[in-house]
């Protein structure tokens, strides 16, 4: 059974974010999969159970648990299905758990398309959250937030769930110097029924720096994220 490695986010080989792809494993069980993903060891890795036309199934998993959509999996596994012809069209549609998504092809850049919602303030759901955003990144209280001004808006940014096809946790930090300290106590964040955060801060408006921390999938921190950075954008 082949096995392609690519990098997603990469204009070069060993740089981005690898991701192991099966382009043809209709053939193997959930536990198959899952053993294969832990034994990669990326922060994903797909099987593809069905492809023709300008369509393909996956099924996508970390190595610790399956995901019902993924951003670098979505743009790395089409890239290789065109590569490879069992797939054809300036636009392809992957089917997964969290439903169908739109990719886009044009010529070796690839992008997705996903609808998604956010939440409400995680503080005006459950005040003492802040301090226990804060005690998991291991920053104090007064680091987590970001006035929106620094990104070319108005208001405040505070911490609130956001999903494009995986809910994940935004949380906005003071500057660059918090975003480089974040990764204390996250085992915490599970009482916010979270495997993860995505924090990020302002460098300039339109443009941020991001860390995206998810050790309840069994990824410390993933190299670079198609499916937070989607939820940051609806956020």
């Amino acid at each position: 059974m082949d096995v392609v490695q690519v990098d997603v986010f990469a204009p070069r080989p060993y740089a981005g974010n690898p991701l192991a792809v099966l382009p043809a494993a209709a053939g193997l069980t959930r536990v198959q999969m899952q053993a294969i993903a832990s034994e990669m060891n990326l922060s994903e890795t797909t099987f593809v159970t069905a492809a023709s036309g300008d369509r393909y199934d996956v099924r996508i998993f970390t190595p610790g648990t399956e995901l019902p959509f993924a951003g670098h999996p979505t743009l790395g596994t089409a890239w290789v299905l065109l590569r490879l012809g069992a797939i054809a069209g300036r636009e392809v549609v992957q089917r997964t758990a969290a439903g169908e998504t739109v990719v886009e092809a044009d010529g070796e850049r690839l992008s997705f398309t996903r609808t998604g919602a956010s939440e409400a303030d995680l503080e005006d759901r459950d005040p003492s959250a802040l301090r226990l955003v804060a005690r998991a990144l291991g920053v104090d209280v007064s680091e987590i937030g970001l006035e929106a001004r620094e990104l070319g808006r108005a208001g405040r940014l505070r911490p609130a769930f956001a999903d494009a096809g995986l809910r994940q946790l935004m949380v906005p930090v003071r500057d660059p110097d918090t975003l480089r300290r974040c990764g204390g106590e996250l085992a915490a964040l599970r009482e916010l029924a979270t495997d993860g955060v995505y924090a990020f801060t302002a460098l300039q408006a339109g443009r941020v720096a991001e860390r995206g921390l998810f050790p309840g999938v069994g990824v410390p921190e993933d190299p670079a994220t198609g499916s937070a950075a989607a939820a940051l954008d609806i956020y």
